[in-house]
């Protein structure tokens, strides 16, 4: 194997890119049409409908090409013109050795040529420039989290009352509520909150808390953490601002904001900032009018009638610190271009990535959250499971970014992990029944905090 090994591929029958494009990759696209469709009906705007047929039967010729195994195709010139960051895809085919196709080629970058591919249909007419084709979905499975939703409220406006009482809380007190934090976090909708089971700075050290952190402990199988807090705490407050790349919209996001709280109500930090997708992508990722849309659900009576002075609470509060500049929202085209995110360097000036590079030399740490940003981190290769994640992240790892990777695994490449323990999680994995023992890592069960300093 040479030192960098290659990416997944579709066509390998052990990876979890296999069924990806051959299941999951159809019915998030009939899901679309089924939106599409719904958008149209509700609409008595005749050439909206019109435009809006034509999308349909584009979105049904993408499931052809699915179950046909058609090659993937270079965008026109004209695909450019309306939307110039296209051609990072094109500027990527050219470098393969062969041309991809739907379901025999580079996983990482077919997948996300697929989402633009679907965003490129929808912005050809003019009616449906703006449709966000994932939107209704986020917004209805936020809805289901409501148990979720009020339990973090409650406990969050607890804890920031205490905050704001307590003139200088016990740090180590404090080191405890950012690890909870970053769990919840972490696991976004997978969460039982039960890490928050006891909210007050008194009750946090207790035993409940502590068989709660066990508990979630045991499941992350590279913990980095500790680095990541010593980086915090070394920072004049004056400049410490977190970055956060978002992933999920819906709970996830909510969650991120619970951190964002926690973190400027005890002033841990003096700014955080949100880094959201320019285009609807991979069907739940977030972007900035997703903000404006949380607030507008989270003040619904009719979805959430219950606990509203904890709810009406934990929104106002988030807005105020919008208000005052202590919190921000942010896109670049960078995030849905066909580049891994080993370009994040002052060489990529096409597709934002040189303006990211320079602006993240300030941040105090910048967490990556979610599956597809780990998989853009590590070039989504062939890494075998042990290899550091400063060596997956090839120049990152001296671009004097310091990244806090927070990933539950749902996709083929991890890395960090102790020797043994792969073998130990694919055995396991066949004991329970399972044919493929190397889908351990594509089952959400399990997760990583990976740490780098940037140097």
């Amino acid at each position: 194997m040479s030192s960098i090994p290659p990416v997944y591929n579709l066509g390998d029958p052990k990876s979890f890119a296999f069924s990806t494009c051959r299941e999951r990759w159809p019915k998030i696209m009939k899901r679309a049409k089924a939106d599409v469709i719904s958008h149209i009906e509700k609409s008595n705007d005749k050439e909206l409908k019109e435009q809006g047929e034509i999308i349909a039967r584009d979105i049904d010729t993408i499931i052809a090409s699915f179950h046909g195994n058609a090659p993937i195709k270079r965008f026109s010139s004209k695909d450019v013109s309306l939307i110039p960051s296209l051609q990072s895809y094109n500027d990527e085919l050219d470098t393969l050795d062969s041309q991809p196709s739907w379901l025999n080629g580079p996983w990482l970058f077919t997948e996300c040529y697929l989402y633009r591919l679907l965003d490129l249909k929808i912005k050809q007419h003019s009616k449906w420039f703006e449709f966000d084709v994932f939107e209704d979905l986020k917004r209805s499975t936020f809805k289901s989290s409501q148990s979720g939703i009020y339990e973090l409220a409650i406990r969050s406006k607890c804890l920031s009352e205490e905050l704001k009482r307590t003139s200088e809380p016990d740090i180590e007190k404090l080191k405890i509520l950012f690890e909870e934090f970053i769990d919840i976090s972490l696991w976004g909708n997978a969460t039982d909150l039960s890490l928050l089971a006891n909210a007050t700075l008194e009750d946090i050290q207790s035993r409940q808390g502590k068989e709660a952190r066990a508990k979630s402990a045991k499941n992350i199988i590279d913990n980095d953490l500790p680095e990541a807090w010593e980086r915090l705490l070394s920072v004049p407050f004056e400049q410490r601002r977190i970055d956060i790349v978002l992933d999920n919209a819906g709970f996830e996001f909510y969650t991120d904001l619970g951190l964002t709280l926690f973190l400027l109500d005890s002033k841990l930090v003096n700014n955080v900032t949100f880094h959201c997708k320019t285009r609807p992508w991979m069907v739940s990722d977030t972007m900035v009018k997703d903000f404006d849309l949380w607030i507008q659900d989270m003040k619904n009576t009719e979805w959430f009638p219950d606990h509203r002075e904890e709810l009406d609470y934990f929104v106002d509060s988030i807005i105020s610190y919008y208000k005052c500049g202590k919190f921000h929202l942010t896109d670049s085209e960078f995030w849905t271009s066909a580049l891994d995110y080993w370009r994040l360097s002052p060489e990529e000036t096409k597709y934002g990535g040189a303006q990211l590079y320079e602006y993240f030399q300030d941040s105090t740490i910048v967490i990556i959250k979610g599956d597809l940003n780990y998989r853009k981190l590590t070039g989504d290769r062939e890494w075998p499971k042990t290899t550091p994640f400063k060596t997956a992240l090839n120049s990152l790892a001296h671009s004097n970014i310091h990244i806090l990777a927070l990933r539950t695994c749902k996709a083929d490449v991890c890395v960090g992990l102790p020797d043994g323990l792969e073998e130990e999680l694919v055995e396991n994995w066949k004991k329970a029944g399972n044919e493929v023992g190397e889908l351990w890592c594509s089952s959400g069960k399990w997760a990583v905090i990976s740490y780098s300093p940037g140097n």
